[in-house]
């Protein structure tokens, strides 16, 4: 990359964490967001900007009340850097592939609904395994592999990206439950007669999609912004909601009114090509995907579900 706005042809001696920093900035738009993606300081990625804009000659952001967007020059800087990341990160990846060590850290992400399910396995595969570093993120959008944003991805999908490799474990279900406290009385025979939780938030949930498509006209009890919130809502007993199998299922005093047949999607366990010969990634991709074969039936809503505590 060369200078911006200067007479000499020099390459610029640009410090990559400044240039990731102005990658990091560009896509969150403010210091705060880059700052938390980054793991650093509010002034560390003020300072790393205004060394990179001191050794371009320009400015490369505009401060708007929406928050920071590239000049014309910052775009230029920004897709150079994208270039140079893609390298920088391909070779992450191809040296951690060579790593053999059952120790370091491992990052594993899943749906939302997937974590309490798993989570006893995760205990195990800490006990067997307490060198690895696991850090867990529950989410409802996709984790970006090649990018390092995870190592290991429980993905629900039609068909995995052509750059990530694993195996297809279980076809994760989903069906419409309501809590017994709630449906004690009531006929279940019209889902459209029944109160509805909603799901209000940003990425939307595929099964919230298919309340609004079947049961347009239910009275919607209770709009939620997070999964938990979802869940505790219908187990509070304030209407009922479609949940995937695997959460909806393990939930003591709920019972299923509707598989939803349309609604099953494959299930996978994921890593990026680059790390599929890394020792201790192998490992938590092998150790979950045998979780979740020892959990199908219930994933799959083929299980019977659990009775409720006795009072």
């Amino acid at each position: 990359m060369r200078s911006y706005g200067r007479k000499t042809d020099q390459p610029l001696p640009v410090a990559w964490d400044d240039l990731r920093t102005a990658l990091f900035l560009a896509r969150a738009g403010s210091v705060r967001g880059a700052a938390r993606a980054l793991g650093v300081s509010h002034s560390t990625v003020l300072r790393r900007l205004a060394g990179l804009e001191a050794a371009a000659g320009v400015r490369l952001f505009d401060r708007t009340a929406s928050g920071y967007e590239l000049t014309p020059a910052g775009q230029d800087v920004f897709d150079t850097a994208g270039q140079v990341e893609d390298v920088v990160l391909s070779l992450e990846r191809r040296v951690q592939g060579r790593d053999l060590r059952l120790s370091g850290p491992v990052r594993v992400t899943m749906p939302d609904p997937f974590l309490p399910l798993l989570l006893p396995a995760l205990r195990e595969l800490g006990q067997a395994y307490p060198d690895i570093a696991l850090t867990v993120s529950g989410t409802v959008g996709f984790a970006d592999l090649a990018h390092r944003e995870a190592d290991v991805a429980l993905r629900v999908a039609a068909e995995p990206p052509p750059d990530l490799v694993g195996r297809r474990v279980a076809v994760a279900g989903a069906a419409v439950y309501g809590a017994e406290r709630y449906l004690a009385g009531r006929s279940t025979k019209d889902l459209a007669a029944l109160d509805w939780i909603a799901w209000d938030a940003t990425p939307p949930m595929a099964l919230d999609a298919w309340r609004r498509a079947n049961v347009p006209d239910a009275r919607v009890a209770l709009s939620v912004t997070t999964v938990a919130g979802l869940r505790d809502a219908v187990d509070a007993g304030l209407g009922v909601a479609a949940f995937p199998c695997a959460l909806g299922g393990a939930m003591a005093g709920w019972r299923c009114l509707r598989l939803l047949h349309e609604a099953a999607t494959p299930l996978w366990v994921l890593t990026h090509q680059d790390l599929r010969t890394t020792a201790r990634v192998r490992v938590v991709r092998d150790f979950l995907a045998g979780a979740i074969a020892a959990r199908r039936a219930l994933i799959e809503g083929r299980a019977p579900p659990p009775r409720a505590p006795q009072p």
